[in-house]
């Protein structure tokens, strides 16, 4: 998950980041993601999602965030087929008297 920030874009890519100030004093460093085409930052914790989008219309009445929900598959392990262990035939030695 990545939170966006809505209506800044750069096509160009002239800057290449923003720094926005969250309520608690914290500055958060939004990076241009070429993939998605927005300045983007992804949280570490539900705190600093709380912070940001607290700053919305209030030290920031301009700009507005949102949240990339990334839909990445995890990757299919192999099934593992069951197989049969096949005996080998043990030679019988015939004694001969």
């Amino acid at each position: 998950m990545k939170i966006i920030i809505l209506g800044k874009k750069d096509q160009l890519g002239t800057n290449p980041a923003i720094r926005i100030k969250g309520m608690s004093q914290v500055r958060y460093n939004f990076i241009w993601d070429s993939e998605i085409r927005h300045f983007a930052y992804e949280p570490k914790d539900q705190k600093e999602i709380d912070d940001i989008f607290r700053t919305q219309g209030k030290l920031y009445r301009t700009m507005y965030f949102s949240v990339w929900l990334d839909t990445k598959e995890e990757p299919k392990k192999p099934v593992k087929k069951k197989t049969t262990k096949k005996t080998q035939p043990v030679a019988e030695e015939l004694a001969v008297s």
